[in-house]
């Protein structure tokens, strides 16, 4: 059972997301706390372990995070908003065609899921977060899904996709890349057979979207 202070925290970190940076307390805390579960590991690091490596009291985390389930959930907030603001950066990439943006934003949002296996304690954290606070993805996912919409509706006012809902179209290929979002599975490839795999799903997806 999450406690309820955990998924509140949850919540209101992953909402923030690309939001204005986090004061730096916080900031220290949490890369105090991913020192840590390096060292330790996730499950064996406390909140004492936390607040030594940061040089504060134990009850001075408090004032932030009700415990390490928050810390957790906040560090994936942290990462994935970085993963977010990528992909923004290429939704409203003017200088580029809205089916050239497209393919970018798609395979980018794919390796994204990649980068994380290089350090088994990113591995690690976001298992946790899939696991047992699954509001953090739902928001990123929500968040993704918000700039694919833009970034369909304007390719629609170009003349460049077909004319639809934005919104819908933008959850059924966010559900057709579904796969290309689990870390277990990106592990199960390497990079070429992964990048390939996308490849060929994003080619499908613009040869649906685009206009006639």
């Amino acid at each position: 059972m999450i406690p309820r202070k955990a998924i509140a925290a949850a919540e209101a970190g992953a909402s923030s997301a690309g939001a204005a940076p986090q004061e730096p307390v916080q900031d220290r805390l949490l890369d105090a706390a991913l020192t840590c579960f390096r060292r330790m590991g996730g499950k064996r690091t406390r909140i004492e372990d936390i607040a030594a490596e940061a040089g504060l009291a134990r009850t001075a985390i408090y004032r932030y995070y009700p415990n390490k389930r928050a810390i957790i959930a906040a560090l994936a907030t942290r990462w994935l908003a970085a993963d977010e603001a990528r992909l923004a950066d290429i939704a409203r990439d003017s200088g580029r065609s809205p089916a050239a943006r497209l393919q970018a934003f798609l395979l980018a949002d794919a390796e994204n899921t990649r980068h994380y296996l290089a350090d088994p304690c990113l591995v690690e954290v976001l298992d946790e977060v899939m696991r047992n606070i699954a509001v953090v993805m739902r928001q990123h996912r929500s968040h993704v899904r918000r700039h694919l919409a833009g970034l369909l509706a304007e390719g629609r006012e170009a003349g460049a996709f077909r004319v639809g809902a934005a919104d819908a179209q933008a959850l059924a290929i966010d559900d057709l890349m579904a796969s290309f979002h689990a870390p277990q599975l990106a592990a199960m490839f390497d990079r070429d057979s992964w990048r390939a795999r996308a490849e060929t799903a994003v080619d499908m997806i613009l040869r649906a979207v685009r206009s006639r």
